[in-house]
């Protein structure tokens, strides 16, 4: 769907609440009390409110559609954050906070917030997958400065950052994932392993100790190539450059700043790669997982 046909779908307040409606309830309206599960209902209009509270006629519990979502008290008006939606899955170099103020006609906090919630529906729906069969591995540093020349790898300053890379049989990528982490020591990468990696499979690595101890851990074929052999830049030829592509994307997009978000900005990068035959079909991806998250203020 293209931006002209996206706007004249969810042009109106009430189209996005059609929508809404559609996706929270696609049988028809079911009561959300567990003891219930009455079909009928009332709609309240509020004074001096737009939204719209559905009335069980059985238990007379009240609901709004835009509650346990991630619009739940928003003030915007749900076609701006529909919008919002579309820009941030669609542009593949993504969208700042400033683009997204200036387009939708909000104050910076505002689209920054707005930003913000919408990468936490990213990382929600991210965080359902695991990489299976063959996979690299490697480590990468994004952001901060190293201390004189040649530093570089595990001894700077920067954010270490775990990497892996799904292969098909014929040795295309398929599926990435990029987790910041405190260090490269065992516990912190193994825990990252076991919630992103599936078990058993084929894993590729230089052959440090913490992916050996993570192959053992997932029972997988664990094979080495060392960083100084000839063939590490043709085995590691994926893993290198969707680091490169990430970071690219970071620095380009976001300047490199915000190391407290660094996770979100991966998690918009993972999101977008591994949907990247979508098309603008991924701006309706997108849209069902904001409905599906749960709320994020901005505290989490």
């Amino acid at each position: 769907m293209n931006l002209l046909s996206w706007t004249q779908k969810f042009g109106t307040d009430q189209d996005c609440r059609e929508y809404l409606f559609d996706q929270r309830w696609p049988e028809g309206f079911v009561c959300p009390q567990a003891d219930c599960g009455g079909r009928q209902y009332w709609k309240i209009q509020r004074a001096n409110r737009t939204d719209i509270l559905y009335e069980c006629t059985q238990c007379h519990h009240q609901v709004s559609l835009t509650a346990g979502t991630l619009f739940h008290r928003t003030k915007v008006a749900l076609p701006v954050w529909f919008l919002a939606i579309y820009r941030v899955a669609v542009d593949k170099g993504g969208v700042s906070a400033v683009e997204l103020a200036r387009e939708l006609g909000v104050s910076y906090p505002t689209a920054w917030l707005m930003h913000h919630k919408i990468q936490r529906a990213m990382a929600d729906r991210n965080g359902r997958y695991q990489l299976g069969g063959l996979v690299e591995l490697d480590d990468a540093y994004f952001g901060g400065v190293s201390h004189g020349p040649g530093k570089r790898g595990r001894g700077t300053d920067q954010d270490p950052v775990v990497v892996g890379v799904s292969l098909t049989d014929h040795g295309h990528p398929q599926y990435v994932f990029l987790e910041a982490v405190e260090s490269l020591q065992k516990e912190p990468v193994l825990e990252v392993l076991q919630r992103r990696v599936d078990l058993y499979g084929v894993w590729r690595s230089d052959g440090a100790d913490i992916y050996a101890a993570g192959a053992q851990a997932h029972q997988a074929d664990h094979r080495v190539t060392l960083s100084r052999d000839p063939e590490a830049p043709e085995v590691f030829h994926w893993v290198n450059t969707v680091i490169s592509l990430a970071k690219t994307f970071i620095d380009g997009t976001y300047h490199g700043r915000g190391r407290a978000r660094r996770q979100l900005y991966l998690e918009e990068f993972m999101y977008r790669f591994n949907r990247r035959f979508f098309g603008t079909r991924i701006a309706d991806r997108l849209l069902a997982a904001c409905v599906a998250t749960v709320p994020h203020p901005y505290a989490a």
